[in-house]
Parts: C-alpha cells; sequence; structure tokens
C-alpha cells in the first residue's frame, strides 16, 4: 500500500477488479450458474473497495501517530472472506445425493481473493491469479467433460398404479443402466407419479431416448420426461 492513496489509485485498482470479476464472472454466466455476472463482479469489487479502505484507515492512523493503536490489515481480510463463506454456500444445490455449484462457490471465493489483491495494489498477483483461475475453469472443464465416466440425471415417470408398481419401474430403469441415487413417490387413487436422480454412462442424448422409449413401452405408463444435470 502507497502512504497516501490517491483517486486514480482508486480508479485503476477497481478497474482492475472489475475487470478480472467480469471475465470469471462470464465464464459462470454463460453456463447458467447462480453466481453469475454480476454477482462475481460485485463480489470482487467490494473486496477491493474493503482493502482500499483499510490502506487508507492505516494512512489516516499513521498521521496521528498514536503507538496505542494497531491498524492489522490481515483481520480485515479474513473478515471479507469470512462474510464470503455464506453468499458462496448459498450457490451450492443438494439435490437427492448429488450436489452441485461447489466449483461456483470455489470461484466466488477465489474472485474476492482477487479483489483483496488488487485492492492491495498486487495487480501483478491479482492478474496471474485471474488468468490461472480462467484456465483451469476452461481447459480443465473440458478434459472433465473429456474423462467424465458419470453422467447425472432427472426421470419423471407418470403411471396408473393399478398396471404396474413402482418397483417394476425401478428395476426398469436399473436394467437399463440407470443407477438410482434418489427417488420420490407421490401416489393417488387412480395416477402415481415417480421421480428418480441417478447416474448412467453414455451419451446422453441418445441414452435418454432409450430410456424414455423403454418406460413408454411398460403397461400404465403415461407421461415421461427427462432433465440432464450438469
Amino acid at each position: 500500500m502507497t502512504a497516501e492513496p490517491t483517486l486514480d489509485t482508486f480508479l485503476v485498482r477497481l478497474a482492475l477488479s472489475f475487470a478480472a470479476s467480469f471475465i470469471l464472472g462470464w465464464n459462470r454466466e454463460e453456463v447458467g450458474h447462480p453466481a453469475g455476472l454480476r454477482t462475481h463482479v460485485l463480489l470482487c469489487v467490494a473486496a477491493c473497495t474493503a482493502m482500499q479502505l483499510g490502506g487508507w484507515m492505516l494512512a489516516e492512523t499513521g498521521r496521528v501517530g498514536n503507538p496505542l493503536f494497531r491498524l492489522d490489515l490481515m483481520r480485515l481480510a479474513q473478515g471479507v472472506l469470512a462474510g464470503i463463506g455464506f453468499i458462496g454456500a448459498g450457490t451450492i444445490l443438494k439435490q437427492g445425493n448429488i450436489v452441485r455449484g461447489v466449483t461456483t462457490a470455489a470461484t466466488v471465493w477465489l474472485v474476492t481473493v482477487i479483489g483483496l489483491c488488487f485492492g492491495a495494489g498486487a495487480w501483478r498477483l491479482g492478474l496471474c491469479a485471474t488468468a490461472v483461475t480462467l484456465a483451469t475453469l476452461q481447459g480443465l472443464g473440458w478434459i472433465e467433460q473429456t474423462l467424465k465416466q458419470r453422467s447425472f440425471g432427472t426421470v419423471t415417470v407418470e403411471f396408473d398404479p393399478r398396471a404396474t408398481s413402482h418397483a417394476t419401474l425401478l428395476d426398469l430403469l436399473t436394467s437399463q443402466g440407470f443407477g438410482v441415487r434418489s427417488r420420490n413417490l407421490e401416489e393417488e387413487a387412480e395416477t402415481a407419479c415417480l421421480r428418480c436422480i441417478g447416474a448412467y454412462q453414455g451419451k446422453e442424448a441418445s441414452w435418454s431416448l432409450r430410456l424414455m422409449g423403454s418406460l413408454r413401452r411398460a403397461p400404465g405408463v403415461g407421461r415421461v420426461s427427462w432433465e440432464e444435470m450438469g
């Protein structure tokens, strides 16, 4: 931190924070994650502002010259990161045994650290962290898809409980290679609805069509729907 931060210094650091978070937030926005462009920008700019406020307070208290007063900037950074934990937790979604949004939560936390870097004037470190984060999200995401052995989806089946049972449908799902992780059954006098979340192997388009075709041919089955989980 400089002894006396100027208006130009504040604006440059905020601009760098905005640019870095805009790039990373755009990556999360285009794939439809809960914390998108605006969330990342606001968090990074907020962290940068908090860090610059700490630097300004440090410069101001230095003028007073009171040896009994000490300002610990690391406590300020720790407080910011602790608060971000609540926002990051809000981006994690749990559906049955499937947990989603952990990568977005990690990105939210990291973009806050990048904002602290720019706020403290460590712009080289902030730029390097931005580049590494972007390479991780873009490059490793492609590698994950290449190495991915299992995909997850949700299948919903409406059926007549007088013509078939949910146990029969579960056996049919298992025979098609759908590993059920979580299931929910709603049953009335003449209709029932079975909703299952599970894992499968294979290409989503052809596999899901084959699964839905097998379910429709089962006796008593009416509407069948499929939802792919990223």
